[in-house]
């Protein structure tokens, strides 16, 4: 992956990431299901149907994870699939409870579904909240492209990957619209990616900016730097949520 050699300190996470990626598109190709517009997202996805597909994750995590990340894959394993399906129902029900390896488990199986899912929506124009119309999920990630003299924003959701349009200057977790108060902090190493802070609540979240490096691949890019979560978390600020790796 191109990535990991130009973030080396995030060589290892990128290889689990990439791993995780190919089993989820395997996934998505063996479930394929139509959408019942009148069933919320998230009912129409079955734990039970998908329990035994987890051992394939907790493999990859015992052969590319870091050493946390393989004990908690060990020790999940030897649970056994009733409560691969309790961690999946959590993730479902969008308990936050989980701890960071088991929602690495639960979205890794969860993810190709709810994607397949909302790419079968339809979209409301007019939609202007902070979690995703799809799914009622968080935001994992925010997307800039170019439009017009500037560049339109996105918001990724973290459980479906839904994208959907939003306000510029405002924070996605408590609303604040003093530009003022939304410091954004990036590094000249990165250019494209910046993270977006908010003093009021003191929540963050990392954009991609594609006016930058229209090549960049959102979700991958924002999982390569990771450096820059530990300098928000260094100055106090929380992620509305954590990526599919733990960051």
């Amino acid at each position: 992956m191109e990535l990991s050699h130009k973030h080396s300190a995030a060589a290892s996470a990128l290889q689990l990431y990439a791993a995780t990626l190919d089993f989820q598109s395997q996934l998505a190709l063996r479930w394929n299901t139509r959408l019942d517009p009148d069933v919320p997202l998230r009912e129409q996805i079955e734990s039970v149907a998908l329990g035994g597909e987890m051992a394939s994750l907790l493999s990859i995590a015992e052969a590319l994870g870091p050493p946390h990340l393989r004990r908690e894959a060990q020790r999940v394993r030897e649970l056994g699939e009733d409560s691969w399906r309790q961690i999946l129902n959590a993730a479902l029900a969008g308990h936050s409870e989980l701890a960071a390896s088991e929602d690495f488990f639960a979205r890794g199986c969860l993810q190709p579904m709810a994607e397949n899912l909302q790419l079968q929506t339809s979209r409301d124009a007019n939609y202007i909240g902070s979690t995703c119309p799809a799914c009622d999920g968080l935001p994992q990630a925010a997307v800039l492209r170019p439009e017009g003299e500037g560049a339109s924003r996105c918001l990724v959701c973290s459980f479906c990957l839904c994208e959907w349009p939003f306000r510029r200057i405002v924070c996605p977790w408590c609303a604040e619209e003093d530009k003022e108060k939304l410091p954004r902090y990036s590094n000249e190493q990165w250019p494209h990616v910046h993270v977006e802070a908010c003093d009021t609540c003191q929540h963050y979240l990392k954009a991609i900016d594609l006016s930058v490096d229209g090549l960049a691949v959102p979700l991958v890019d924002e999982a390569a730097l990771a450096v820059l979560d530990v300098w928000a978390t260094d100055r106090g600020y929380t992620k509305i949520i954590r990526n599919l790796i733990g960051f």
